[in-house]
């Protein structure tokens, strides 16, 4: 096999590329530590630092899930709004209907929270996509039309209501 000067200028260049490609990926994965400065100052930073005690952060590495208090604009608010009002209304003749209902526990309240936050996530989720892939009993994936889309949203707007007090 007769190796040219192109060929081999073109796989010094190849492996150039991946060498860096590859070292610069593992800088991406620096710790991250904590420390207090001598005046009470918090500091964060990917090098320890020589006068003061750090202790080593655990960074998350993958994507947030929005949790923003922006409200949208347009028609969705204008629902979100009429369905808080009627929900309030609703309570308000629950309680006065059951005034000898028992305090709830704890661990009811526990999970009452739980499926709030998990009902919200949700709802988050499918007003943020467009598109809405699910499972079906047999593992394939399919994606949900629009009306079903709209369904889960409402269903989930009301575990929101139902379940965050």
């Amino acid at each position: 096999m007769i190796l040219n000067r192109e060929t081999l200028k073109l796989s010094f260049h190849q492996i150039t590329f991946i060498s860096l490609l590859t070292l610069s990926s593992t800088l991406c994965f620096a710790g991250i530590y904590k420390w207090v400065d001598a005046e009470g100052n918090t500091h964060y930073g990917q090098q320890r630092p020589a006068d003061a005690q750090s202790e080593s952060m655990n960074v998350q590495m993958h994507a947030p899930v929005n949790q923003s208090t922006y409200q949208k604009s347009g028609a969705e608010k204008s629902d979100d709004q009429t369905g808080t009002q009627e929900d309030g209304a609703e309570q308000k003749q629950e309680t006065t209907a059951k005034p000898e209902e028992k305090k709830e526990t704890s661990a009811e309240k526990q999970r009452r929270l739980a499926t709030c936050a998990k009902a919200r996530k949700s709802l988050a989720a499918m007003s943020s996509q467009g598109r809405v892939r699910s499972k079906d009993k047999d593992g394939n994936i399919t994606y949900l039309s629009q009306q079903q889309k709209d369904a889960k949203i409402k269903k989930h707007k009301n575990l929101v209501a139902k379940h965050c007090k």
